[in-house]
């Protein structure tokens, strides 16, 4: 009898634990930066302060939709939120628990994915993809630029891919410090040696890119910046369509500088990148749009007042259409 009674309290402290705890749908979809659906399914995981709570949940389907079935302890003390997951990627979050549990569905507000891409010339290789051959160099190399040594790690560097020429890490770490050092030719053949030996690594594409850029190599700017668009269908790098847009008008091709920058302005929905309004401006100035020119080089100058040429910027569209406008034409990108 004693331990039917020991039972049956059990029982009670179930359901009463029960009690508290209610199902709730959640109904909502993952964008990317631009609003668009993300080009691949993306996991929603629920993360909370005691981490009891913590769950992974569902996946989302093609037009990064989700639902999910919930329960949910209004009366509990810890934060949770849920968010979105992929592999070199971040996304806001939205918090779960402050949730009105008298409804069955919650429609939430949209999840935004941002790239967690790195500075294109930060020089990295991890242990598992650092040849053995190459190790002993590298590790010096790494030691000397520790110390502001360039010199000494561009040797070193320069030694490790010698001793294992398909080290693509290592070409594109060559390739940034002989930039440093300011051996364009060498960097720009570094680079180069770097897609070679490992087409996926896209760091080096970029780097190339901006070198061409610097150096007025509009061929290679235009060729380097359409083979990393091909290499990254998941657009880590929005970036190069401002650099093909650039390559593409000083090559005199104008439709393809305007459509380069109108896909890096669309791909840029909080204007980190409002350069690219500059060079539509430009582009269409050099079509013959006069007022489609005035119309986005002011919206450079409202985004970006203080570019360090924001002046001389100001002074071409006080002129556009006029034939003063050929004298006051500042750099299409500072790099």
């Amino acid at each position: 009898m004693l331990a039917l009674r020991i039972t049956i309290a059990a029982l009670a402290v179930l359901e009463s634990a029960a009690a508290n705890t209610y199902p709730i749908i959640l109904k909502g979809k993952v964008t990317m930066e631009d609003g668009s659906p993300p080009p691949f399914t993306v996991g929603i995981e629920r993360i909370c302060s005691d981490e009891a709570g913590s769950a992974p949940g569902p996946i989302t389907n093609k037009k990064g939709e989700y639902q999910w079935r919930m329960e949910i302890d209004p009366l509990a003390t810890r934060d949770c939120y849920i968010r979105a997951t992929h592999t070199g990627y971040t996304s806001t979050t939205i918090e779960v628990q402050g949730l009105d549990t008298t409804k069955t569905l919650a429609e939430m507000p949209p999840m935004v994915m941002s790239s967690l891409v790195s500075d294109p010339y930060t020089i990295h290789a991890s242990e598992s993809n650092l040849p053995g051959r190459a190790k002993s160099a590298f590790d010096a190399a790494m030691k000397a630029l520790d110390a502001g040594n360039f010199a000494e790690a561009a040797r070193q560097i320069d030694a490790a891919v010698t001793a294992y020429p398909k080290f693509a890490q290592g070409w594109h770490a060559l390739g940034v410090v002989d930039e440093r050092l300011d051996k364009s030719s060498e960097a720009r053949d570094a680079y180069q040696h770097a897609i070679q030996a490992d087409p996926k690594l896209l760091q080096p594409y970029v780097t190339l890119t901006r070198l061409a850029i610097k150096t007025k190599d509009w061929e290679t700017a235009s060729k380097t910046a359409d083979a990393l668009i091909k290499a990254d269908p998941k657009r880590l790098f929005p970036e190069i369509y401002l650099h093909r847009a650039v390559a593409r008008y000083e090559l005199k091709d104008f439709d393809g500088a305007v459509g380069a920058a109108q896909e890096a302005i669309r791909l840029d929905p909080n204007h980190k990148r409002p350069r690219a309004e500059y060079v539509l401006g430009r582009s269409l100035e050099a079509k013959g749009d006069a007022a489609g020119a005035r119309e986005h080089i002011a919206k450079y100058v409202e985004l970006d007042p203080m570019a360090a040429d924001i002046e001389l910027v100001k002074g071409h569209l006080q002129f556009i259409g006029k034939p003063e406008a050929a004298g006051v034409e500042p750099a299409l990108e500072n790099l």
